[in-house]
């Protein structure tokens, strides 16, 4: 467990870090999951050690590498091992903006999840009405003359019923090609979901290309009229395309994914570690959390 209680000399090299920006995902990642700290089982800790973990006047602390945060963490009295782990022995979490981009695509990962839910329901009602689509019919007939007295021209069908009178102009071969069609889109935005959740670069080719087909589709519908739910949809769509295609440099635009891949290294690996520590005789950051 942590150590709630340093010593005066600790405290005296603790700084305030009032200027340093918030890293917002990290600090949200790491009251999620926890700090991502190494050698809290290790006897010893030297000078080489001091990226990760370092120890003043019986105290140690280490170094979050997910944040940046130094923790203080009780010294082992049943040591593991003699030391910390090695780098080739660490698997560096994701920061930085790496981390942002892996939230941002499980947004996207989410949004393609309401989808999947939407296409699936519909689909299974439109194939359940082709089955069923004369009977069916017989009953939405029986209940709309109950509605309006027996008249069937006194009362006018509106709202949930109108529209779902009007599923009964088409054939149960068209509601069964229209089911099966979107069936199959709800597959490939299952698709797009697990790809984006895991961060796979396949999987935002995929939604790029399955999101840039429905846009002109969507302006289309937003010229015959205009509703708030139409406009949300637009501009949610045209945010994800300009975002996979610019910032995750699809199709080799910005130096395509070898660019990206230089970035990942730069920003979310061992260099950026370095780039951000403190040298060994400095005062260690107060925890942020």
């Amino acid at each position: 467990m942590p150590m709630c209680c340093v010593s005066s000399s600790m405290a005296r090299r603790v700084a305030d870090v009032s200027h340093r920006p918030l890293n917002r995902y990290e600090l949200l990642t790491c009251a999620w999951k926890g700090h991502a700290l190494v050698g809290i089982d290790a006897a010893y800790v030297g000078e080489e050690d001091s990226l990760v973990v370092r120890q003043y006047d019986g105290v140690r602390w280490h170094r979050c590498l997910r944040c940046d945060d130094w923790i203080t963490h009780a010294i082992p009295s049943h040591p593991a091992r003699e030391r910390p782990e090695s780098r080739d022995e660490i698997a560096v979490p994701e920061r930085g903006p790496m981390l942002r981009d892996r939230y941002v695509l499980r947004l996207i990962a989410l949004d393609r999840a309401v989808h999947v839910v939407v296409l699936s329901v519909v689909a299974v009602l439109l194939l359940s009405i082709a089955r069923h689509n004369q009977a069916l019919h017989r009953d939405y007939i029986d209940i709309m003359n109950d509605l309006s007295g027996g008249d069937p021209g006194a009362s006018k069908a509106r709202g949930f019923l109108g529209t779902f009178g009007r599923v009964f102009k088409y054939s149960s071969s068209d509601l069964t090609t229209l089911g099966l069609v979107l069936a199959g889109y709800a597959v490939l935005e299952g698709f797009e979901m697990v790809g984006l959740w895991l961060a796979k670069r396949w999987a935002e080719y995929l939604t790029f290309i399955a999101t840039t087909l429905l846009v002109p589709y969507e302006i289309y519908e937003l010229t015959k009229s205009i509703s708030t739910f139409k406009a949300i949809t637009f501009v949610i769509n045209v945010a994800i395309v300009v975002y996979l295609l610019l910032a995750k440099r699809l199709f080799g635009l910005r130096g395509g994914n070898a660019a990206e891949v230089r970035r990942r290294e730069a920003l979310g690996g061992w260099e950026a570690i370095e780039k951000a520590t403190i040298p060994p005789n400095s005062p260690i950051p107060a925890n942020r959390l």
